[in-house]
């Protein structure tokens, strides 16, 4: 009997366009690749996400990748809060989930820079019934350890437990320590998806 719902955060429940939001302030294709592999898509992002370092650290390294854009990267690095906007379902989602009965966590890859520009857009961090950030335990998704830290944590069963992420990488991650996942690919898949293994 399934209990839990296990909720990621980017591109399930927020949108996240780091390139939609370069190219709002104009920065050139040129540029957005070159901040792409200094910083968005660069190891050192999940680095930031694992909080091996703190922020300001992170930027002189993202800053490294591409020093002659030091003050774009800057720029982004103290907006990159900018690149995420909650879902306009996702309230409603949660809200359905608790009303029939289901508890509901919160697993994310998530950095502290990140996170301090976010929370207040993260509407639905206070109906949870509990919340892992990675960077605060200093795991990533698909690490199994991050997921067997949630579940010791909140005292959760695997198998009473569903999880909903973007990547299959993940869902692997959470099936290795006995959690069903869904891969999130739009809101009506997964709604329906969800709605029919709860049934």
């Amino acid at each position: 009997m399934i209990r839990n719902i296990i909720f990621d955060i980017g591109k399930v429940l927020v949108s996240y366009e780091p390139d939609a939001y370069m190219e709002s302030l104009g920065i050139s294709r040129e540029d957005q690749k070159k901040i792409n592999a200094a910083m968005f898509e660069n190891k050192l992002w999940d680095e930031s996400d694992q909080g091996l370092r703190t922020p300001d650290e992170f930027l002189q390294a993202f800053i490294q990748g591409a020093p002659e854009l030091a003050d774009t990267i800057r720029k982004l690095h103290t907006t990159v809060g900018n690149t995420v906007e909650l879902l306009p379902y996702a309230m409603d989602w949660i809200l359905d989930m608790k009303a029939r009965g289901y508890h509901v966590y919160i697993l994310s890859n998530y950095g502290e820079n990140m996170l301090n520009q976010t929370e207040e857009k993260l509407a639905f961090l206070p109906l949870m019934d509990g919340v892992v950030f990675s960077y605060r335990i200093k795991k990533l998704k698909p690490d199994p350890a991050i997921y067997e830290y949630l579940c010791d944590e909140y005292q959760l069963e695997p198998e009473e437990s569903v999880f909903i992420d973007d990547r299959q990488v993940n869902i692997d991650g959470a099936e290795k320590v006995g959690i069903h996942g869904i891969v999130f690919h739009s809101y009506e898949q997964a709604k329906k998806e969800l709605d029919e293994f709860l049934a």
